[in-house]
C-alpha cells in the first residue's frame, strides 16, 4: 500500500516538471531562431555593403582607365594641373584657332594638326579630347569637362568623377615629374538624378550606396621621337631646314630655306633645326605640323608590307649627336689610301688590319682628307665592315666614278647597309662642304656629315641612311621626281659607336602607375596619399 502511494506521488511530481522543461526548451528555440535570423540579416547586409563597396571600386578603377586614356591621346596635358586661376591647365585648354601665347597652346596646337593629317575625319579629335562636344560629354568626357569636378555615369548606376589632378615637376635625370590623380567611384542602387551634386552627405536617402575615394600616382617620363625608337636609324635626318619647299603652308617669311626636292623617302625624315634663321617662322604654330603632314602623306613611300606603324616626317629639337674620335693609330696605308688611277679599288685590301670587331666582324678602318673619284671607282667586299673617316674635304664623284656596296646577293646578316659607314668632319670649316651621291651604283651605307650639304643624283639606289646639314641644296645634285632617294636599312646596333638620341623631355609619356591607395572621401588639400 506504501509503494503504490509512493509510485502515485512521483508520478504526479513528474508531471509537474514537464510543462517548464517544454516551455524552456521552446523559448530556446524561439531565441536559437531569432539570433539565426537576426545573422541572416546581418550577413545579407554584409554582402550587399561588400557589393556596393565592390562596385564603387570598380568604379573608381574604370574612372581612373579612362583619364588614363585620354592623357595618353593629349600627353602634354600631363605635365599641367587640372585646376588653376590662370595660366596653363585642363580647365583652361583648349586647341587655339588664333596665334597661341604658351608653348602649352602651341603643342595643343601642333598635336591635332598631326593626328588629323590625312583623315579629315579625326579634324576635331584632340579638340575632343579636351572638351567633348555637348551630345558626347555624358558618355565621353574630355580632359577639361573632368575638370569640372561633377559626376560622370558609367552604366548600371555607377558613376566616377575626378577630384583634382596634380603635376609635381622633378629634376632628376629620367623622369619629368609625378602625376597625382584623385579620383572617386560611386554605386547606387537607383540612378542619379543631379551629376552636380558632389556633398559628401548626398546619397544618405540610398542605404546600398557605397563611395570611395583612390589617388593614384603616375611618373610621367620623357620619350624619344618615333623615328628613334625603332631599331633601324632614320633614313633621313637634316639639321636645317626641310625637304621641301616651306611655303606649302603660308608661314614662311624667308626663302633661304624653301626647297621643292622632288625626291621621295622610303623611311623615317627627322628634321631638327627650323629655326627663324634657317627660315622657319610658325606665329600660328601650324608650319611645321603642316609640313609634317605634307612630307609624310607626299614624300615618304612606305613599304610593302607596309609597317605596323608607318614612317613619317617630324621636327625635333634633338640636336645632332657627336661625331665619334678619328683613329691616329692607324697604319700608314690605311690614312689617304692611293686609289687605283683606273677602275675599283676593293676595300678591304690585302694587308689591312683591324683593331676591334662589332658583332664578331672585324672593322676597317680608313682616314681620308677627301675623295675624289674621277670616273674611279670604290668597292666594299660584300660581308666585311668598313668605316670611312672624311677629315677634311668632299666627295667628289664624276664620270663613270661611285662608290659601291651591294648586299642584295648575300644573305644578311652576314652582309647589310650598316657594314659601310662615312664620317666627315670638315676639320678645315671648309664653306659649303657636300657629299653628292652620283651614278648607277647600289650603295648600302650609313652617312653622317653634320656639317655637309647631302644629295643624290643618277639612277643608282642607296640603302642606308644620310644625316648632314640639308638636302637637295647641291647645285645639279637633285634627285628624279618621285624616285625613292634613301631606303631605310641601318641598324642602331650596327654603328660603331652608340648615335641613338635619348629620351627628350619635350615628349612626354606616361609610365607603369606607381602608388595606388585609398583615402576619406572628405579629405581636402593635399592628398594623404600623396607622395
Amino acid at each position: 500500500m506504501k509503494n503504490r502511494l509512493y509510485l502515485d506521488l512521483m508520478a504526479n511530481k513528474e508531471k509537474g516538471f514537464a510543462l517548464p522543461l517544454a516551455v524552456l526548451i521552446g523559448l530556446i528555440l524561439m531565441v536559437t531562431g531569432m539570433t539565426m535570423i537576426m545573422r541572416a540579416q546581418g550577413d545579407q547586409s554584409k554582402v550587399i555593403a561588400q557589393k556596393a563597396r565592390a562596385d564603387s571600386l570598380t568604379s573608381s578603377e574604370a574612372g581612373v582607365a579612362r583619364v588614363q586614356d585620354l592623357l595618353n591621346s593629349v600627353r602634354v596635358m600631363a605635365t599641367v594641373n587640372s585646376n588653376c586661376t590662370s595660366g596653363d591647365c585642363w580647365q583652361n585648354a583648349q586647341v587655339p584657332t588664333g596665334n597661341p601665347s604658351t608653348s602649352f597652346q602651341r603643342d595643343l596646337r601642333k598635336l591635332a594638326i598631326v593626328t588629323a593629317c590625312g583623315n579629315p575625319s579625326r579634324n576635331n579629335e584632340i579638340a575632343n579630347k579636351i572638351l567633348a562636344p555637348t551630345n558626347q560629354r555624358a558618355a565621353n568626357p574630355g580632359l577639361r569637362d573632368l575638370a569640372t569636378g561633377q559626376w560622370f555615369q558609367l552604366n548600371d548606376n555607377r558613376y566616377y568623377r575626378m577630384v583634382r589632378y596634380n603635376f609635381t615637376p622633378s629634376f632628376s635625370p629620367g623622369i619629368l615629374g609625378l602625376g597625382v590623380l584623385s579620383l572617386e567611384g560611386r554605386s547606387r542602387t537607383s540612378a542619379e538624378t543631379d551629376l552636380t551634386n558632389t556633398n559628401i552627405n548626398r546619397d544618405s536617402g540610398d542605404n546600398a550606396a557605397s563611395r570611395n575615394r583612390v589617388v593614384v600616382t603616375i611618373p610621367i617620363l620623357p620619350s624619344r621621337p618615333l623615328a628613334f625608337n625603332r631599331t633601324m636609324v632614320p633614313a633621313l635626318w637634316i639639321s636645317e631646314g626641310a625637304t621641301e619647299d616651306a611655303s606649302q603652308t603660308s608661314e614662311i617669311t624667308v626663302t633661304s630655306a624653301n626647297y621643292s626636292g622632288g625626291a621621295k623617302f622610303e623611311g623615317d625624315v627627322v628634321m631638327s633645326g627650323t629655326t627663324t634663321t634657317t627660315g622657319f617662322v610658325e606665329p600660328t604654330g601650324t608650319l611645321r605640323p603642316n609640313l609634317e603632314c605634307f612630307i609624310s602623306t607626299d614624300k615618304i613611300q612606305q613599304p610593302t608590307p607596309a609597317l605596323n606603324t608607318p614612317y613619317k616626317a617630324q621636327f625635333v629639337g634633338v640636336p645632332f649627336p657627336t661625331l665619334p674620335q678619328i683613329p691616329n693609330n692607324l697604319p700608314s696605308g690605311q690614312q689617304n689610301p692611293e686609289l687605283l688611277p683606273e677602275g675599283t679599288t676593293t676595300f678591304p685590301r690585302p694587308g689591312d688590319q683591324s683593331f676591334y670587331q662589332i658583332q664578331g666582324v672585324p672593322v676597317y678602318e680608313y682616314v681620308f682628307d677627301s675623295i675624289d673619284l674621277n670616273n674611279q671607282q670604290i668597292t666594299i667586299t660584300p660581308g666585311q665592315r668598313v668605316v670611312f673617316y672624311l677629315r677634311t674635304g668632299n666627295i667628289n664623284i664624276t664620270g663613270i666614278g661611285g662608290i659601291s656596296h651591294d648586299c642584295s646577293g648575300v644573305s644578311s646578316p652576314t652582309c647589310k647597309p650598316g657594314n659601310l659607314q662615312i664620317y666627315a668632319y670638315n676639320r678645315l670649316g671648309l664653306t659649303g662642304p657636300q657629299i653628292c651621291l652620283r651614278g648607277s651604283q647600289r650603295l648600302e651605307a650609313f652617312i653622317f656629315a653634320p656639317d655637309y650639304s647631302l644629295g643624290k643624283n643618277g639612277t643608282g639606289t642607296f640603302i642606308g641612311a644620310a644625316w648632314g646639314k640639308n638636302w637637295g641644296k647641291i647645285s645639279g645634285c637633285g634627285s628624279p621626281d618621285n624616285a625613292v632617294a634613301v631606303t631605310q636599312g641601318v641598324e642602331w646596333t650596327d654603328l660603331i659607336t652608340n648615335l641613338r638620341p635619348g629620351p627628350s623631355n619635350d615628349l612626354p609619356q606616361l609610365d607603369k602607375i606607381a602608388n595606388w591607395c585609398e583615402e576619406p572621401i572628405d579629405t581636402t588639400g593635399t592628398s594623404l596619399c600623396a607622395p
